[in-house]
């Protein structure tokens, strides 16, 4: 078995999109990242693949030498089929074929799997959950997303949705999700939620740190912001902060309790605020999980961090190598 191989990974999203050429043992040989902000799959897609070529030239790899390619791209997908469907962030993005299209383009195997999964795949086979049999990794940013890796293997479940932990209802009186239910999980702690309620609540107070952080703009006012007023003992920002902790060690708890982990890896939110973040969502949790499960599982921040992206497309096609025994995870 040839264990070392250049594989193409494309991270799709509604901002950016990084190409990344890497080998099958974690060498980043070159990446880029483009502006993807409204903009259709007709001026994008002939733009990524002149990338990709680009990268390969510049790495002095023929075509002929790719193993494979990697997409992770934003739900709703239709996996089995390759085709992005229409992203809440992606408007004109509708049913785009974006697996065949690279395949045709490159002339070499593409596979296919959504954004969480991409990520929980890189923090499992190059990152944080390096070595373990079951992880749940999250994603922490403008929502709440998951990957769970069971018995050294991706969950994916009947309908390719597994691992949509966002929109586990955790108090069905809770705030209305932008997915339709009440009280999911990322209603009350997913970064645009959070926002949601910020700029609601602090309408007409210009003056409020937050609003200030926030360049005095209402529009503006994010976790970033929030971020800024906790760090300056603000009891308004203070008090959305603690009550986003305990929801998240809810949440956690839940997983926790369910699925046994050896690890949870989590995103963005943690490894940008460190333990301004871990350590009250790690005092909450004895409430939400029996002490047998919780001591048994680690819980960290994510090891790649901002470079997730590089590594997750790559993992998307190393993933499915090693299931079909075409790659040994080292």
């Amino acid at each position: 078995m040839n264990n070392e191989f250049p594989i193409l990974g494309f991270d799709i999203g509604g901002t950016k999109i990084a190409v990344c050429l890497g080998t099958s043992r974690g060498k980043i040989l070159g990446s880029k990242r483009i502006d993807s902000k409204d903009r259709s799959p007709d001026d994008v897609l002939p733009e990524l693949v002149s990338i990709g070529k680009e990268l390969l030239a510049a790495s002095g790899i023929s075509e002929k030498k790719l193993r494979a390619i990697g997409i992770g791209a934003p739900a709703p997908m239709d996996i089995p089929n390759g085709l992005i469907l229409c992203p809440t962030n992606m408007k004109s993005w509708k049913n785009v074929p974006i697996r065949d299209y690279m395949k045709k383009a490159f002339g070499v195997e593409t596979f296919f799997d959504n954004d969480a999964n991409a990520g929980a795949l890189a923090e499992w086979i190059f990152g944080a959950g390096k070595g373990c049999e079951n992880m749940i990794y999250l994603t922490m940013s403008t929502g709440i997303g998951g990957g769970i890796i069971a018995k050294g293997h991706l969950i994916q479940g009947k309908s390719f949705l597994a691992g949509e932990v966002g929109h586990m209802v955790i108090d069905v009186k809770g705030p209305l999700c932008n997915c339709g239910l009440r009280g999911c999980y990322e209603a009350f702690c997913g970064g645009r939620a959070i926002a949601q309620r910020m700029q609601s609540e602090l309408a007409g107070t210009p003056e409020h740190p937050i609003v200030k952080a926030a360049g005095g703009k209402l529009e503006n006012v994010d976790m970033k912001a929030l971020v800024a007023a906790v760090k300056e003992k603000n009891g308004y920002a203070l008090d959305i902060w603690d009550k986003m902790c305990f929801r998240n060690a809810q949440a956690l708890g839940m997983l926790i309790n369910a699925l046994n982990p050896e690890i949870i890896v989590l995103g963005t939110l943690a490894w940008a605020t460190g333990n301004l973040f871990m350590n009250p969502v790690k005092n909450y949790l004895p409430r939400f999980c029996w002490p047998e499960m919780l001591s048994a599982c680690a819980i960290k921040a994510s090891a790649l961090g901002k470079d997730i992206g590089e590594y997750s497309g790559i993992c998307v096609a190393l993933n499915c190598l090693y299931e079909r025994g075409e790659y040994k995870l080292e």
